[in-house]
């Protein structure tokens, strides 16, 4: 009896210990913790005493989870996993069919520029051409004039005819004075007609075309202020050819500068009063990059297209290509005849065109493989499983292929997408 109590007793305590052990257990298999201020940690859910925040579990006992296949790939670097799903590519020596993309401008051609000087001194009354760029044609009335050499000459004629019409030679000598005087024939006649002078006359334009360099920038001060004649005022002050030089002159406008009309100026001897280029030829000036220059000669075949009329296509040569740069900038000049442009363009549009021409054997890579960064183009080369970007020089492109002149070799491996290596928060560093 005695030897059986003893053995309830061990019973007993053994299953005790077994509770005990189990709650410790079960109390000690998660801590929690929060947040914010990890130090606070506890055996039990609840908030934290430094900012209120609710505890979360610190660890959690479980079983472990078993690596498969299927989840291998996770277990890799964030590194390795992006670099092995880049596509690479390598550059390819080959000949193509290239195009250059061209921008530029429809202008005249400067030898069909003709200016109309002022043949007779006087003051501007009415003005009928007033803007750059105005079309014109031959015979349009271009101004009125109030010219006191013109007033003599006409007095002149009128007097010859009615004194002495017998006098063919002298009649013939004033029609012919006035005619050096700007008057046309239709305008002698009329004046014989009517046997009255006109005290302002009307000035036609000898050409068609249209108006350049016409009032295209203000005035300067000193340039637009005229003196008043030195003796006299009004019309008695320019009576008579000595008269012209007592009234300050607008300066002379050289070639390509703006010539200034206004109503009630006053013109003289030799100006320029309007510029008029003939636009039946007119040519198109494109800029050329400076790595697509030597591609393009004169006789290369361009298509030209105006972005106003979608669908429209001019095939044309080139027939100048400038050999040289101009001060300040990055491009050269590549000068295209169009024909039959009197129909399709105008002075100052702008158009774009495509120039192709069979390229050397040169390197050749996916467009998307390079990335362009303002100052330079640069590629991503691979170099012992890393890609690293370096500094490329491009050519002519074709399709969806660009040339590299400089900065690759055959044997290079680059990533076929080199936006795709680009982190918007970082800079690249190039090697070169």
């Amino acid at each position: 009896m005695k030897y059986l109590n003893i053995l309830f007793l061990a019973l007993a305590l053994l299953v005790a210990a077994c509770k005990g052990e189990d709650h410790n257990h079960a109390e000690g298999a998660t801590e929690y913790t929060c947040p914010m201020h990890p130090q606070i940690v506890q055996d039990k859910p609840g908030t934290c005493p430094i900012c209120g925040m609710d505890l979360v579990p610190k660890a959690v006992h479980g079983e472990g989870v078993e690596i498969t296949e299927d989840l291998a790939f996770l277990l890799k670097s964030t590194n390795s996993t992006v670099v092995a799903n880049i596509t690479t590519t390598t550059p390819q020596l080959k000949e193509l069919e290239a195009t250059v993309q061209l921008d530029g401008i429809v202008t005249y051609d400067p030898r069909l520029v003709y200016s109309v000087p002022a043949r007779v001194g006087g003051r501007i009354e009415k003005l009928f051409v007033k803007y750059n760029f105005q079309p014109i044609r031959k015979g349009q009335k271009l101004m009125e004039v109030y010219s006191p050499d013109l007033i003599t000459a006409q007095k002149e004629l009128l007097y010859l005819t009615q004194s002495a019409p017998e006098d063919k030679q002298l009649i013939q000598a004033a029609r012919q004075k006035l005619q050096y005087l700007g008057a046309t024939s239709e305008q002698i006649n009329r004046l014989l007609r009517s046997g009255e002078a006109s005290y302002t006359f009307a000035l036609y334009s000898p050409y068609d075309g249209y108006v350049i360099d016409l009032n295209a920038t203000a005035p300067a001060a000193t340039a637009s202020i005229t003196a008043a004649p030195a003796s006299g005022s009004g019309m008695d002050g320019m009576g008579g050819a000595s008269a012209a030089p007592a009234a300050t002159a607008a300066p002379t406008a050289a070639a390509g500068q703006a010539i200034q009309l206004r109503e009630g100026m006053y013109v003289t001897v030799g100006q320029p009063l309007l510029r008029v280029v003939n636009a039946t030829q007119l040519w198109a000036e494109f800029n050329v990059p400076t790595g697509q220059t030597g591609a393009l000669t004169k006789g290369s075949p361009v298509e030209i297209s105006f972005p106003q009329l979608p669908g429209e296509k001019l095939e044309a040569k080139v027939d100048f290509v400038q050999p040289f740069f101009s001060e300040g900038e990055n491009f050269a000049k590549l000068r295209v005849y169009l024909p039959g442009s009197g129909q399709q363009a105008m002075v100052g549009q702008l158009v774009s065109a495509r120039a192709t021409h069979k390229t050397d054997a040169a390197l050749w890579v996916p467009k998307a493989a390079v990335l362009d960064i303002g100052t330079k183009s640069v590629a991503f080369r691979k170099v012992n499983r890393v890609f690293e970007p370096v500094a490329v020089t491009i050519g002519a492109g074709a399709g969806d292929e660009i040339q590299i002149t400089s900065g690759l070799k055959p044997t290079d491996t680059i990533a076929t997408n080199a936006q795709f290596l680009v982190d918007s928060e970082s800079f690249i560093k190039i090697n070169k």
